[in-house]
């Protein structure tokens, strides 16, 4: 090879490497460059839902992209975490979820996913917990269930959607660190339940803030740092003299495995939506709160939940 050809080939091939970087350096910032997938583990109209479009209108338009949703309910939310879990990890799949299907489910029964199937993007939401009485209860503070509970083991009734729901296994934490035995009535959701609680059939039920405030039904202490804006006039448990916090919570995530580029942008993107003055109002209008925590964060926030629910499921004995 002469040294004039030496040097055209050198340059050719420098060339070649700088528009492959350049090419690579477009690609990665171009990212999204189609629409994507938000999957919703639960049916159409419910909270989760409401929840998720609203999640996906907000990203969309931080991305610049369609967010197209997509309900794929079953199973208790499970049914929609597995298709997540095994959808190709290139960032145009992505989900907004409730804690249950995460931290719940896996620790009651054998799935095709656990806390490890997933990419955490970032926590978004909570909804604190409330505890109600049925109509004619002559309980209006948490005190009061508190001593008459001790007075009379085993004789008040407490009902939740279901067993291993997040709120049975709230209550029954509250229970634990109180130091009381209620008897557990299991519904199949909270519509048959709260009905339950109005007829008087059950004396409480630990809702949200929203079902309690959207029924008017009585209640006796929120299980939240502040109070609740819809219900203003209702004490929380710490200012009662009882440091106890409950909520309904969840966030954003994507199949296991994104490119650091792309889990990068979502996590960006991710925090610019919870600070969107928008999305605080949208989501207050449905009694729930903006509650972020980075992909760290969240991620560490589910792993430390999984663990301490196994326990509970452990000590119940609810896993199948």
């Amino acid at each position: 090879m002469t040294h004039s050809t030496f040097k055209q080939t050198a340059r050719t091939l420098i060339a070649g490497l700088a528009l492959g970087a350049t090419t690579t350096l477009v690609q990665a910032e171009s990212y999204p460059s189609r629409p994507m997938t938000m999957v919703i583990p639960f049916p159409a109209g419910g909270v989760t839902d409401t929840l998720g479009r609203a999640t996906a209108l907000q990203l969309g338009e931080v991305l610049g992209t369609n967010v197209v949703v997509t309900n794929k309910q079953g199973g208790a939310g499970t049914i929609g975490m597995a298709q997540i879990a095994k959808s190709k990890p290139d960032g145009y799949t992505l989900a907004v979820v409730p804690a249950a299907p995460l931290v719940n489910q896996p620790n009651l029964r054998r799935l095709p996913y656990d806390v490890d199937s997933f990419d955490y993007i970032c926590q978004l939401f909570s909804s604190p917990m409330v505890l109600a009485t049925k109509p004619d209860s002559p309980f209006s503070t948490l005190s009061e269930v508190v001593d008459y509970a001790r007075a009379n083991p085993g004789t008040l009734s407490y009902g939740t959607p279901g067993p291993g729901t997040l709120p049975h296994l709230a209550m029954e934490q509250l229970l634990d660190v109180l130091d009381l035995q209620l008897r557990h009535v299991p519904f199949t959701g909270d519509g048959p339940g709260v009905t339950a609680l109005m007829g008087g059939h059950i004396d409480l039920y630990l809702a949200t803030g929203t079902v309690v405030s959207d029924k008017e039904l009585p209640a006796v202490a929120a299980f939240a740092d502040s109070r609740i804006d819809r219900l203003p006039e209702l004490a929380t448990a710490t200012e009662q003299g009882y440091a106890l916090n409950a909520d309904l919570w969840g966030g954003l995530i994507a199949p296991r495995g994104l490119a650091a580029e792309h889990k990068t942008r979502l996590a960006e993107a991710c925090h610019t939506v919870a600070q969107s003055e928008a999305y605080r109002t949208q989501l207050k209008s449905l009694g729930t709160d903006v509650t972020y925590r980075d992909a760290t964060a969240f991620q560490d926030y589910v792993h430390k939940m999984s663990a301490t629910n196994a326990k509970l499921i452990d000590k119940l004995g609810l896993a199948q």
